[in-house]
């Protein structure tokens, strides 16, 4: 009896380890490349929060134009990447919580790096870098959206990230007009 005892505590301990391995159907983890796609998505909001609020702080309240109604100004595109941004980060962090996918807290090495620059910058040269760093980001920001969309695991963030793409395509047209303007 203590051996068939054994036997099934033994092979409830394998199914379990077994099952540890998959991703779980209640949405308790994410695969690594949903993994990857929260890291890079949280890092990228982060840095078009603390860039944006750089803008507000030290760009230029001169009307460069406009777009489709938005004002086209360093300060005025900085707010709207602080207050667009931050709904989106927000949002991410809700749906990572939910699916146990770790969000990171501080920026990577190489955002950080490009939020020193910034800050360094002063007048029409900060205005130009942070123009170019706008433009920059959102292609890149575009790019791992559109990447979880077709090759995501997790049918409701790969969903959340399609849905998106539009308001950051729509960032970047706005983003390259600054530049425009700008130059």
């Amino acid at each position: 009896m203590k051996k068939v005892h054994l036997l099934l505590v033994a092979a409830m301990f394998f199914a379990v380890a077994c099952d540890d391995d998959d991703d779980d159907d209640n949405g308790n983890m994410v695969s690594q490349v949903d993994q990857t796609f929260v890291t890079n998505a949280a890092d990228g909001g982060m840095f078009e929060v603390k860039a944006g609020e750089l803008a507000v702080s030290k760009g230029d309240t001169t009307k460069l134009g406009s777009m489709h109604g938005d004002t086209l100004s360093v300060k005025a595109y900085g707010r709207m990447m602080i207050m667009d941004h931050t709904k989106v980060n927000e949002e991410l962090m809700s749906l990572a919580t939910r699916k146990g996918a770790a969000v990171p807290k501080t920026l990577s090495a190489a955002k950080q790096q490009k939020i020193d620059s910034l800050s360094a910058a002063n007048g029409a040269a900060f205005s130009r870098l942070y123009a170019k760093m706008m433009v920059a980001s959102h292609m890149e920001t575009i790019k791992v959206f559109q990447t979880e969309t077709s090759g995501g695991n997790d049918t409701e963030i790969k969903t959340w990230a399609g849905s998106k793409v539009p308001a950051l395509q729509h960032h970047l047209e706005m983003a390259e007009a600054l530049q425009d303007s700008i130059q």
